[in-house]
């Protein structure tokens, strides 16, 4: 048997900042799920902070790598469209989340890179990940970037409402991971698309 899969196709910058926030609200709600198994909710946490620490370095990195990163202040020009009115504060929000979770060695280690993209040492040492807070710190700066997105061009892309009211529970990527709760949606008014009408 071959297995084999791929993510949805992203046709514009857009689409995959989109994907990206759509993939974090989707891990959230399955983690607050009470009866994973320890491994699946590893795998969510993972791709919770996966998901989170592309977004932040989406919104607040201060110095992006100029050769294909996307940014909060110039994917606008990449696809055609005027910048956000509150730009300024969105960008501001992420630098404050990129310095909590991501911060230099100089600020303290702890980042979700150290726990996440590489085998470092670091990795043996107990961490908790609140991803309650972590998310209810990032959604607002979501919600606000959301109304400035165009809807995601490719169907597959459904939308994945904001995620409040989340009963409080943390995670961990070195010891057994603790769930509980329940995830809650609220729904926003979403741009219409042609296929909205059909």
């Amino acid at each position: 048997m071959t297995l084999t899969f791929s993510r949805p196709p992203k046709l514009n910058h857009t689409d995959t900042i989109s994907y990206e926030i759509y993939m974090l609200r989707h891990t959230i709600s399955r983690l607050a799920e009470e009866k994973l198994t320890e491994r699946d909710a590893w795998v969510y946490l993972e791709a919770f902070l996966l998901h989170y620490r592309n977004l932040i370095e989406f919104l607040g990195n201060k110095n992006p790598r100029r050769n294909d990163n996307l940014h909060v202040t110039t994917i606008w020009n990449l696809v055609g469209l005027p910048a956000p009115a509150k730009l300024n504060e969105m960008h501001t929000g992420g630098k404050v989340l990129w310095a909590k979770y991501e911060p230099s060695d100089d600020q303290g280690d702890g980042r979700i890179s150290q726990y996440l993209q590489h085998c470092t040492e670091k990795r043996i040492d107990a961490k908790d990940w609140a991803v309650v807070t972590m998310m209810e710190e990032i959604e607002p700066l979501l919600c606000e970037l959301e109304k400035n997105l165009p809807a995601p061009t490719e169907v597959v892309l459904t939308p994945v409402p904001p995620v409040i009211g989340i009963a409080f529970f943390s995670a961990s990527t070195a010891v057994g991971t603790h769930t509980a709760g329940a995830a809650v949606f609220i729904e926003t008014p979403q741009k219409k698309t042609p296929k909205d009408f059909e």
